[in-house]
């Protein structure tokens, strides 16, 4: 486990001279010098993403070649280029542009102040975000966010999010209805730290310009909860999989025994969305036990523990070998809501909530990173 870094933001990291291509499974060609790419799947599980995304994740028939120049044979269609060791990468994969002018390319805030919540906050201060702010801001990032529900009516959300997508994947009665249930201030809490606007009013995110779907994964409430959390959580992470907007899943959730991942259905679903594509950011959970299960299976996600203000490791934390990054855990001045209230939030959620956020700063600068050089890159 690496503790969680101040935001000095690693925008970018070498990648060797090569190009996947894609051909029809059923072409019949043969690539010389190339090696099929299945990210683990079989043909049938590539098929089964390919339909359950409606198209926007295809896996199928892709190929890596390698070049002394990076360049794939002229009859070949790249998908990919081969990328200098600085570029900046598109949302349509084109390159946009170098490192070295993240500042003046996407819009630096470098002189406005944080939100009034947030002025003299110790965490913000100690994560230097103010420094990472003049290069990010998370624009152009929209993060699916599986918890337990969102005051979605609070002015430092609403502008970020994105409420024609919001789902309740536990209540079939009311689908649509994600403010309801027994915790609707933990979802709030973690979408303030992550994508609160900065408005000048109450507080706000590490990725204020960041969008954020909100997703229900459990009501803690009998009377809504028309699945199990563990379920309902694996839903929640193949529903926010089929988004084509989403590049970032943070998973807000726990059992006594360890981390949302626990559960062997929720880490096929997170297996999946990593190997689509999407990076995944799940809590460590709050019951300080050794995460056993997700050490021996390993689905590629980023999994965060908590320590405390100090930064020695929390001892309610989840831990082991399996916790890639730690945040801060407690003392987190955060919107709760109702009607705009302030309070200290903290635990794996909270330290999960400043990892998620700061991957979408990651992203917003190099859209290009994968799931696994993103966590490379935290761990280092």
């Amino acid at each position: 486990m690496s503790l969680f870094p101040p935001l000095l933001l690693a925008a970018a990291v070498l990648m060797p001279p090569q190009a996947l291509v894609r051909l029809p499974d059923d072409s019949g060609l043969v690539l010389e010098g190339a090696s099929s790419v299945g990210f683990g799947l079989t043909r049938a599980q590539r098929q089964r993403l390919f339909d359950l995304s409606h198209g926007t994740v295809d896996l199928r028939g892709l190929y890596r070649v390698r070049g002394a120049d990076g360049r794939t044979p002229g009859f070949l269609n790249p998908i990919g280029p081969a990328l200098s060791p600085l570029a900046v990468i598109g949302p349509a994969g084109e390159v946009v542009g170098d490192v070295r002018d993240a500042a003046r390319t996407h819009g630096s805030t470098h002189g406005l102040s944080m939100d009034p919540a947030l002025a003299g906050q110790w965490w913000v201060d100690s994560l230097k975000a103010e420094n990472a702010w003049t290069i990010a801001t998370g624009r152009g990032v929209t993060i699916a966010d599986c918890d337990t529900g969102f005051y979605v009516g609070e002015s430092d959300l609403v502008p970020n999010l994105v409420l024609e997508r919001a789902h309740d994947f536990s209540d079939k009665s009311h689908p649509d209805k994600v403010d309801d249930g027994a915790l609707v201030f933990h979802g709030t809490a973690v979408a303030a730290i992550m994508t609160g606007a900065r408005d000048g009013q109450g507080t706000n995110g590490i990725a204020f310009e960041a969008r954020l779907v909100p997703l229900q994964n459990f009501n803690y409430d009998k009377a809504l909860d028309d699945a199990d959390k563990e379920e309902a959580t694996a839903r929640c992470v193949l529903g926010a999989i089929k988004m084509p907007e989403v590049s970032l899943i943070v998973v807000e959730n726990q059992t006594a025994q360890g981390s949302s991942e626990t559960s062997a259905g929720t880490r096929e679903a997170i297996r999946l969305a990593v190997q689509a594509g999407l990076t995944v950011v799940s809590a460590a959970g709050n019951a300080s036990v050794e995460l056993v299960a997700e050490a021996a299976d390993d689905t590629g996600s980023i999994i965060v523990g908590a320590v405390r203000q100090s930064g020695r490791a929390a001892n309610f934390s989840n831990f082991g070998r399996r916790v890639t990054v730690a945040a801060y855990g407690e003392n987190l001045q955060t919107l709760y809501g109702p009607a705009g209230r302030i309070d200290t939030f903290g635990g794996t959620t909270g330290a999960t909530a400043q990892v998620g956020a700061t991957v979408a700063l990651m992203q917003s600068i190099n859209p290009g990173l994968s799931p696994a050089q993103i966590r490379n890159i935290l761990v280092a």
